[in-house]
């Protein structure tokens, strides 16, 4: 099915939507699409026509492989993201609210989001190549493993660490395993991280205002920062709405 494809002034609404003062890390998520944009630029200058097809590709799949299309795990992320808020909201209704319940929604959130990130991954390594005149194949970093997308990234003469400091693969290990529940005795997320090279296992804690004011929002942000930059790319065709939108970075 054909997609109509937006005005410069549809995509600003879209834009302004994302950008959300009172949300926690709202100062980290203009900071961190200023920084990303910044990389986007620098891709659009070497080659506009790529740059356009690599982050598209994210929402629309490639011309030779659709099936690269990451629209339905958006909305499949976001579906279980606004049920966390919306119980979150309605906790100020009700004081007797399920802590463990509430624990559950923000570990499935953490996963959901990491793996969304994984994704988002995929296209930033081959922008990041375009760049350094390096061959990349979407396809092919499309099933790379988190780990090996990150290595790329770290790898790189371009400075991604706003990006990768926000992945807790660890974090990501432990709760995909079930080695990551909430204690509510100790008011701590306790997990478990496996090493199956060494066969050791090492216990860990993260404090429940640490897993909701840090680890969440910041890759929450990751998602929501590339977004901001696509649709940056999408106004620049109308120099006024472009500036408009850049402007709510500052």
């Amino acid at each position: 099915m054909n997609q109509q494809i937006k005005t410069p002034e549809e995509f600003y609404h879209d834009y302004v939507a994302l950008f959300v003062p009172t949300n926690t890390g709202y100062a980290e998520l203009k900071s961190m699409t200023r920084k990303l944009n910044t990389i986007f630029e620098k891709s659009w200058s070497i080659n506009s026509e790529e740059t356009a097809r690599l982050v598209a590709a994210w929402v629309l799949g490639t011309k030779e492989n659709k099936g690269l299309e990451n629209r339905i795990a958006y909305e499949a992320y976001i579906q279980q993201h606004l049920e966390t808020i919306s119980y979150i909201d309605n906790i100020k209704k009700n004081p007797n609210f399920s802590k463990t319940m509430l624990a559950r929604l923000l570990v499935d959130d953490f996963k959901n989001s990491f793996e969304l990130n994984v994704k988002i991954l995929a296209n930033l390594v081959c922008i990041d190549r375009l760049i350094h005149g390096q061959d990349y194949s979407l396809e092919s970093f499309y099933f790379e493993s988190a780990s090996g997308l990150i290595n790329r990234l770290k790898q790189s003469q371009t400075n991604w660490s706003f990006i990768i400091n926000k992945l807790n693969k660890k974090v990501r290990n432990a709760s995909s395993h079930l080695n990551f529940v909430y204690d509510s005795k100790k008011g701590l997320f306790i997990g478990k991280d496996l090493n199956r090279r060494t066969k050791s296992i090492e216990s860990f804690e993260v404090t429940a205002e640490e897993f909701l004011l840090s680890m969440l929002p910041g890759q929450s942000n990751i998602i929501q920062s590339f977004i901001a930059c696509g649709e940056l790319l999408c106004m620049k065709n109308n120099s006024q709405v472009h500036t408009k939108a850049l402007s709510i970075l500052n």
